[in-house]
């Protein structure tokens, strides 16, 4: 994790000016009216984060909550077996360390990057502070604590009912949906790792998905080339839980 001061060299004011804008790309954030998100960036980190870096660990004290900009976060649930499966991705539309909200301070879950990016951090003390001192910003957070319970209900049942293909298609739109853009970097290792499936299961699902045209996938990048026709190739688990984020989050 590299923080960076978002305007080498600028004034108080244009650095403000900056992290306001950064802040708009996330969607909590970008409710909150001026004075708390003020606030919050007055508070808050900007830092840049790299595939594999981890924010939380399983049974680890949450120190700081993160919310995404450009980058995406993944919930890994791990079995004793060394078995781990994704839970839930966390992009633009919300933000890792809900326990915290539910007054709860360990985590249950490993939280991850998965998608290189920008993110906002913010201690978890000040956090907690913010909840009593920014209402605006407890009023959101129940509707967001409702979509990531929903969302993570459905991804159990689509990781028991559906097929590699389906959940694959799945997983990449929903990834586009979080970082906010149709390329972002991917390798089949962690693809497989997020599905709980080997590696060669998930190297025919994406040559299938070339073959019909509706990706491309080099140097370890994904590109959607028809994201309707991904769609299509999905199962109805991502048309559940994209609606249901636009009913709750928009």
């Amino acid at each position: 994790m590299r923080p960076t001061s978002g305007s080498p060299g600028g004034s108080r004011k244009k650095l403000e000016q900056d992290l306001t804008l950064h802040a708009a790309k996330n969607n909590l954030l970008s409710k909150l009216p001026p004075v708390e998100l003020a606030a919050l960036l007055e508070l808050s980190t900007y830092i840049e984060c790299d595939p594999r870096d981890v924010f939380f660990a399983p049974g680890a004290k949450i120190k700081n909550v993160y919310f995404p900009l450009t980058g995406m976060i993944s919930l890994v649930t791990e079995l004793k077996d060394g078995t781990s499966l994704e839970s839930m991705t966390v992009g633009c539309e919300g933000f890792a360390g809900l326990p915290l909200f539910h007054g709860v301070a360990t985590a249950r879950t490993l939280a991850m990057c998965q998608i290189k990016g920008e993110f906002l951090r913010l201690s978890a003390d000040s956090f907690t502070s913010l909840l009593n001192d920014a209402p605006p910003l407890a009023l959101l957070l129940p509707r967001y604590s409702q979509f990531a319970h929903e969302a993570v209900a459905q991804s159990a049942a689509c990781n028991r009912m559906h097929l590699i293909e389906q959940r694959c298609a799945r997983w990449l739109l929903i990834s586009s949906d979080a970082v906010d853009s149709n390329e972002f970097g991917l390798t089949h290792e962690l693809l497989s790792q997020m599905l709980a499936v080997r590696r060669p299961g998930v190297t025919v699902a994406i040559g299938e998905l070339e073959r019909e045209k509706l990706i491309v996938h080099r140097y370890g990048k994904i590109a959607i080339l028809d994201k309707e026709g991904l769609e299509k190739a999905a199962c109805e688990c991502y048309r559940t839980v994209r609606d249901r984020r636009r009913e709750l989050l928009s």
